[in-house]
């Protein structure tokens, strides 16, 4: 699929942290501390530490085979048949966690300002805006990441300053949770914490500065991974782990919280508009990276036309679920292993390992040999 669409360093970089990291305003704290009690922040910063390691081999297939994304790489290491198969699988899995995090995000806003609005009204509203985001194009997506990236972690940190005078650093204990051996099986087995890591396996071949693309995911990886462990640590350190077990948005719940005087009070007004913008970019990358794996999987030269139908998609399937709590379950990490977490973990990480072994007995054929 050939592309004029070319993204900035920087661009690309906010783009992924900010893709990486959204899950933080779902049901993301609760899930690690249902795993790991009061250790769930460590399962968090131990699947960092893992996905760093695995993106060593998404990171050297994008080296060896420069200008290629990962689906193209996969047809020149196996042959078409093969390829076909993995963008298959890369597809599905954008179409799946598109879906479910739609559906979610619908949810937390009946949950929190809407809650008489219809969940597809929600949904198809919402979806309206990723189409036409998708239809802009990457570029013009990064350029808005890049562009309110910087205000939205600002307006994150100082939410979460905010709730830090609520902490009691008590609640952080026992340090260990259930004990080292079940904290690193559960960050092993969920890596699936970090499996949006391979959109960048899809826009790399786009990124001006192809020099430095590896700087862009390591730095992704390393951002949201100190994003994702700092806020299940201080929701952890605000409400005990077994609060945070029954509340379905512990950051919604922070925001709450926060009261100084009588003029800062009601915060989570001010909180929705960043979860929106956050969510927003989040999910406009994943139904590009759902349209874009489709598109290159059956070389369809222009991605665009197929928006509206695999929007549809997107649109029925995150419908399916019943209630809020199914919908949670669907796309959850706190039942170890399930076949949703081990399915998103063998696309994001386990295609690439898989293309750079058999791209390593082979000695790259068509790339740059090391």
């Amino acid at each position: 699929m050939e592309s004029e669409e070319k993204i900035g360093y920087h661009e690309a970089l906010t783009l992924l942290v900010i893709i990486l990291s959204a899950k933080i305003f779902l049901s993301f704290p609760r899930n690690m501390v249902l795993l790991g009690d009061a250790a769930g922040w460590i399962i968090v910063l131990l699947s960092g530490i893992y996905s760093l390691v695995g993106y060593f081999f998404l990171a050297s297939l994008l080296k060896n085979y420069p200008g290629k994304n990962l689906i193209q790489i996969s047809g020149q290491v196996c042959g078409g048949i093969i390829a076909k198969i993995i963008g298959l699988i890369l597809f599905f899995f954008f179409l799946m966690i598109t879906s479910m995090y739609l559906r979610q995000l619908a949810e937390s806003f009946i949950l929190a300002i809407l809650p008489r609005t219809p969940i597809s009204v929600i949904t198809l509203s919402f979806l309206i805006l990723l189409i036409y985001a998708v239809i802009l194009g990457i570029e013009t997506l990064s350029r808005v990441a890049w562009l309110l990236g910087p205000y939205l972690l600002a307006a994150l940190i100082v939410i979460l300053l905010f709730s830090l005078p609520q902490a009691t650093f008590d609640f952080l204990v026992p340090i260990l949770g259930p004990g080292p051996l079940p904290l690193f099986k559960y960050s092993l087995i969920h890596l699936s914490v970090f499996a949006e890591i391979i959109l960048f396996g899809i826009i790399a071949p786009l990124i001006r500065d192809q020099g430095r693309i590896n700087r862009i995911g390591l730095y992704s990886l390393l951002g949201a991974t100190i994003i994702n462990t700092g806020v299940t640590l201080l929701a952890i350190s605000v409400f005990n782990y077994a609060s945070v077990q029954k509340l379905i948005f512990p950051v919604f719940q922070l925001t709450r919280l926060i009261t100084y005087g009588e003029f800062i009070q009601r915060v989570e007004a001010v909180f929705v508009f960043l979860w929106f913008f956050w969510a927003g970019i989040q999910l406009s990358g994943l139904l590009y990276g759902t349209v874009v794996s489709f598109a290159e999987t059956f070389r369809i030269a222009n991605y665009r036309p197929l928006t509206f139908s695999i929007a549809v998609l997107v649109f029925s399937i995150s419908l399916i679920p019943g209630s809020m709590t199914e919908a949670v379950e669907w796309n959850d990490y706190a039942t170890s292993p399930s076949f949703i977490t081990i399915f998103y973990s063998a696309a994001s990480f386990g295609i690439p390992l898989l293309l750079w072994l058999i791209g390593s007995l082979r000695k790259y054929p068509g790339g740059v040999k090391k």
